[in-house]
This record gives structure tokens, sequence and C-alpha cells, in this order.
């Protein structure tokens, strides 16, 4: 490529181009790449994640669930587990997402929180005890309601310790980064799963038209810039690295539901299991949502299809909606002025509704992957929902009853209400569980040594690069009749004139015989499109290695990140409230230690530590150096024998402080009190912060 040249040709306009081998799980019994190998228990793994209980969100829960059953059997060998959590450090923040009931006053103490319902609802006793959980700062962005680290993350792991990293959301731990090391060079392995359609939510945020298309770029920066393997939950995912991706559902559910599906099938497959009062199919029909109330969810669409059954199949049903949200006055007011039977209840947790109710109807289209479908899948339940990208690995469940029209909506409606949902086997039972989501995991997330080949191999063509698919040129269809008119007639008139070129080229006697061929041939293959295609999806083939383009976007991410400059790109790009990572580390730095000691002053177990000589060399640290020490030292000498026991210690006698860098000061019987370096303050006796010695 000539220099200042990108090497980037439109794929549509080149068709014979190389295409890369796709990635896919590992097979049983086939042989991996074993830096790769996730389920090779030696391997220290660290999960990251954007959300923390009791944040009841995806991110907060999946991960933290993802990590306790990937310690199954682990410790034994040496391997470990690590889940990364944000610590949100501002009160106002904890509150605005944790609610003023659950507030903590530091992580140790939401830690406890975590375990706790890690052993008592998740029942993973073991897991609650043996996982390492650790910590980094975060504040929140409130337009987005999203965490954001304010620190560098990859410097708080340990180098022994860096074997496989899972970065859960890669791209949003990557928009506003602290400026410090990078995911894919501290590690061997990094996985990144992808949990939110980012590209959809934009689309209904201010200025879409520039911001919608902006995110999906900047993700799949983050994510080909950070990842060495990306796993997309669904294929309602766009496209982000095409040679690292792959669609698995590497989520399950929990015991709880589980045992509800395994206990319900007792219940329907008894001898009075045809008259249950819920799950009959003569009971009285017990229609629900859960989720969060966001128009964004469906919930129009939900409202339109009831509407609609009620209008043309009398089917008047009351849909009881479960959860919050800052649509949900709007949203029942609504339903209220459409005449529905659709009570608003309020957030609940999805378990208490497992004998309450016999279908479930979730009609979002703005899901990666829906977890309580997979929840009211796991209890047995019906599920009436939109056949999508998103639903397509439910779709395998005899449950769950998938529509492409209000039609068949109706249609599905009624046959749940009016049958009893069929018995959950062990197979489907265990395809939701997280001992098999741990199973895809691990052959989603490794690479096979015949994938690895074959991509080197691919590689190895001169030819070889990679496709970015591009937002449509235009969506207005009598726009794109107009555009393909155009072009057409200027192909004809352009293929007149290739006919006359290739013509004389092929009359002339200048050009060498070789030559001529070679430029009649090129010319015969220009403007040989699909311009439909061209219009509706077109493509961008790099012409560069994988690798290579992950290290030029990760300088460019480097170059953007670090410094100074980088908190204005950050605030420029929407982070106001978090962007300004490089300033916080600063003024963090700058910050004062709480608790400070010399080493010099706290001496080993075989020197005379003694009251008398830690006094001194508080005295020698803090009084001026030559005459004006021994003046100042004699004075006080002289005040002190000059009082009376009993008043000296009203005298303004300056408080000295003993300082140790990093070294714990041993339990001493004397009391003695710690004071900050050159701190003369009044002493005012309250409970001791630290061990006393001064």
């Amino acid at each position: 490529t000539p220099k200042g040249a990108l090497p980037i040709a439109l794929t549509a306009l080149e068709p014979n181009l190389p295409t890369l081998p796709q990635p896919r799980s590992i097979a049983p019994g086939e042989a991996i790449v074993p830096n790769t190998d996730i389920a090779d228990k030696s391997k220290n793994i660290w999960i990251v994640t954007t959300a923390a209980l009791p944040w009841m969100t995806g991110t907060a829960v999946n991960p933290l669930l993802r990590a306790a059953y990937l310690l199954t059997g682990r410790k034994e060998v040496g391997g470990s587990v690590t889940l990364m959590l944000p610590w949100v450090e501002r009160p106002a923040d904890q509150e605005r997402i944790y609610g003023r009931k659950d507030r903590f006053e530091s992580p140790e103490v939401q830690e406890e929180y975590i375990r706790a319902w890690l052993r008592d609802s998740a029942g993973m006793k073991e897991a609650s005890v043996d996982l390492r959980i650790r910590w980094y700062t975060a504040w929140q962005e409130v337009a987005e309601n999203s965490l954001y680290s304010m620190g560098d993350i990859i410097g708080l792991i340990p180098e022994e310790e860096c074997d496989i990293c899972v970065l859960e959301e890669p791209e949003h731990l990557n928009w506003y980064r602290a400026p410090g090391e990078n995911w894919t060079t501290k590690f061997k392995h990094v996985v990144g799963i992808v949990h939110t359609n980012y590209f959809v939510y934009a689309q209904e945020q201010p200025a879409a038209l520039i911001r919608a298309p902006g995110m999906r770029l900047l993700s799949s920066w983050m994510c080909r810039a950070h990842c060495h393997r990306l796993i997309k939950l669904s294929g309602t995912l766009g496209k982000f690295a095409p040679e690292k991706e792959l669609v698995e559902n590497v989520h399950g559910v929990r015991r709880t539901f589980l045992d509800v599906g395994k206990e319900l099938k007792v219940k329907l497959t008894s001898a009075d299991g045809d008259t249950d009062p819920v799950f009959g199919p003569d009971a009285e029909p017990t229609v629900y949502f859960i989720g969060k109330m966001l128009w964004s969810k469906g919930l129009n669409s939900l409202m339109d299809l009831m509407k609609y059954a009620e209008e043309s199949a009398g089917l008047k049903v009351k849909v009881d909606m479960y959860g919050g949200g800052p649509n949900k006055d709007e949203a029942s007011a609504k339903a209220v002025k459409m005449g529905l039977d659709m009570p608003f209840h309020g957030p609940i947790d999805h378990s208490e509704l497992a004998w309450t109710h016999k279908v479930f109807v979730n009609p979002s289209l703005s899901e990666v992957l829906c977890t309580t479908v997979a929840e009211a899948l796991a209890m047995g339940k019906f599920v009436v929902l939109p056949s999508h990208p998103s639903n397509d690995f439910f779709a395998q469940f005899p449950n769950c009853l998938p529509y492409t029209n209000k039609e068949e909506f109706v249609g599905n409606l009624y046959y749940a209400l009016t049958h009893s949902p069929e018995p959950l086997t062990e197979e489907y039972s265990y395809a939701l569980s997280w001992e098999a989501a741990t199973e895809r995991f691990a052959a989603a997330g490794s690479v096979s040594v015949a994938e690895a080949e074959a991509m080197e191999e691919a590689l190895t063509s001169a030819e070889a690069g990679i496709d970015i698919v591009l937002p449509p040129l235009t969506t207005n269809e009598e726009r794109r009749k107009q555009i393909t008119k155009t072009f057409r007639r200027t192909r004809g008139r352009y293929r007149n004139f290739r006919a006359k070129l290739s013509q004389e080229i092929a009359e002339t006697s200048l050009l060498p015989k070789e030559l001529q061929r070679r430029l009649i041939a090129e010319l015969d293959n220009r403007l040989d499109v699909d311009l439909d295609e061209l219009l509706s999806s077109p493509k961008l083939r790099v012409k560069l290695s994988p690798a290579k383009l992950d290290k030029l976007l990760l300088e460019l991410y480097n170059n953007v990140a670090q410094g100074p400059s980088g908190d204005v790109f950050r605030v420029i790009g929407g982070g106001a409230n978090v962007g300004r990572q490089h300033q916080y580390l600063k003024r963090q730095k700058s910050k004062p230690s709480k608790m400070e000691f010399d080493i010099s002053l706290i001496s080993d177990a075989n020197d005379d530590s003694t009251p008398t000589n830690l006094v001194k060399r508080a005295l020698k640290r803090n009084f001026p150096q030559g005459k004006q020490k021994q003046k100042t030292a004699s004075s006080l000498k002289s005040a002190l024998s000059d009082t009376p026991p009993s008043n000296r210690i009203e005298r303004e006698t300056p408080k000295m402080s003993l300082r140790c860098s990093g070294v714990n000061p041993r339990p001493l019987s004397w009391n003695l009190r710690i004071v900050q370096h050159s701190s003369f303050v009044p002493y005012r006796p309250n409970p001791p912060k630290y061990s006393p010695l001064i």
C-alpha cells in the first residue's frame, strides 16, 4: 500500500477476496492451545465486571455465579478464580444505584453482603468462602446509569496471576478506562463477553443519528483492541471482530428456579395434575411480565398485543406487571387509558412467582439474552415471546411459544391458557443450569489448535484482511431506487467507454502483450458489483492481519487515552462525570496517607525499643538540629523539672510521631500514641484508631 493510503477496499467491489476462518467452540477431545484452556483447573482466572450486588442486574449476578462455578475443583490443583467488582466510592452514587436501604461504608461490608447472598440465595456455601473478591474504585455516570472505573484496574492485578482474564462487557470497561497497562499485554488470554446491545440504547438517546453509529464503531474498537476472544450471548448483536467472535449462551439460572421446575414436574405427572389450580388446562388465567419498566422493553407492544387479543378473539386477560423503572407510571396510565387489566406491582424476586402464574409474556426486542425468560422456563412455565435472534437459544424448549405476528401471539396465548406446560426433562433442565453454562463457556472461550493453525494459514495470503460491516448507506426505498437507477446509467456509459478503451489498448503496439492483457482484464472486472448489497449492507475490507490491526488500534487507544489529553477525549465522548481519570489519579496520589511510619524509627525484634529510646528518636526527628535543637531540648527539660508531675499534662507539649512505611508496629504493653509527622495539635484523648505508641 502506498505511504499515506489506507489499506481498505469495499468488498462489494472486490468479491474474490479470501475470508478468514470463523471461530467455533471446542469439540470434546479436541486439542486446545494451552494458554487459552479455561477448563484447565491450574489456571488463575480473573473476572472483571461493571456491577455488583445488591444491584440485581445481569452484569452483577451472572459474573458472580460464573466465578463461583469456575472455582469448582480449582483450589485443589493450585488454580484460583478472582472476581473484581466496582466499589461505588461516593455515597450519592450508592443511593442512586442500591437505594437508601442498601448502603455500605466499606468494600469489606459489601463483600460480606455478597458472600451471604451466594451462600443463602444461590446455595453455594463452599464458593461463598473460597471465592476471592477484589475491588476497584468506580463512579456513576448518571446520564447512562453506568459505573466506570476511576483508576487503573490492571495495575491492581499481580503479575504472577495473569493467566486468563474474563472481561464482562469489554466495551463498557474500556470506554472511559484510566491510563495504565493493557489487558492483552498483561494476560496470556483475554475473553470478552458482550452482554448489552448499546447500539439499540444509543438509538433512543439524543443525537441518535450520530451517537448510534459512533457507539457501534467505538464498541467494535474496544472489543478488538482489548480481547483475544469474544463471546456474544446471542445473534442479535452486530459484528465486532469477526475473526475473534462467536455466539454462545454462557449464562445459566440459579438452582432455586431449577428446583421449582423439578417439583412442578412431579405435580404435573401425578394423578391430579390436570386439576392443578394454577398450571392445569382449566385453571384461571395467570399471565405476567417481569422486567425493567422501560418503553424499550416492549411495553407498548405488549399493550397493543393484549388489546388485539381482546378485540379479535375475546381474550380479555389480566396481566400482572412486575418491576421498577422510569416509565412505570406512564405505562400504568396508558394501560388504564386503553382499558386493559394490567396492574403494576413494582419489583419482586422472580422466584416468588413460582407457584402463582402459569404464563410469562415478554415482547422485548432490545434484549441480548433475557435472563427472566430462562428463569421462567426453568420453573416450568409457558413463555410467549417474539421470534427474534435474542430468543434463538430458548426456541428449543417445548414450553417456549415464539410468534412472528399478532395473530400468532393470540394463538400462542390461547394455547398456553388452555393447556398444562410440558414437564421439564432432565436434559432441558441441565441445559439451563450453570454447570452446563460453564461447560459452554470453557468450550467457547478456549481456542483449538486446529483453529489457530487455520487462522495462521489464512493470514499467509497476501490478500488476507478483515471485513468491517458499515451501516446502510440509505434506508429509504425510494432513495435507494433513485441511486440504483443513476448508478446503472453511469455504469452503462462507463462500459461503452471501457469497451472503446479496451479496443485501443489491444490495438496499440506500444505496450507489452502481458501488460495489455492485465489492463484489459482489470477493466472488465470494474463496476461489476451487486448494487443492492452495496447500498443495504456495505463492508470494508481492511487488508491487514488481525494481529496488526489489533496492534494499531491499541496504539491509537493508548495515544488517545494516556495523559491529560485523555481526560478531554473522555469528557467529549460523554463522560463528563467520570472522564477525568488522569486528574482523579493525580489528586488521589497527592492525598496524605492516613497512617505513615518511618522504618528507621521502628526497629526489629533485636533492637532495644524501650519507651525511653522511642521518645529520644521522636525528639531527634521533630526538633531542629544543632544549637536550636539543644536549646529547645534543654528548655523543655528545665520546664518539665520545674513543673509538678500533676500539672505536666496541662503543658502545651508538642505531640510527636513515629513513621514507618509499610510496617505494622509490634503490639506494646505501654500505652503510647501514634500521631502524624509534624502534628502539634493539643492532645484530646479519643479511642485510638491504631495500636497506641505515643
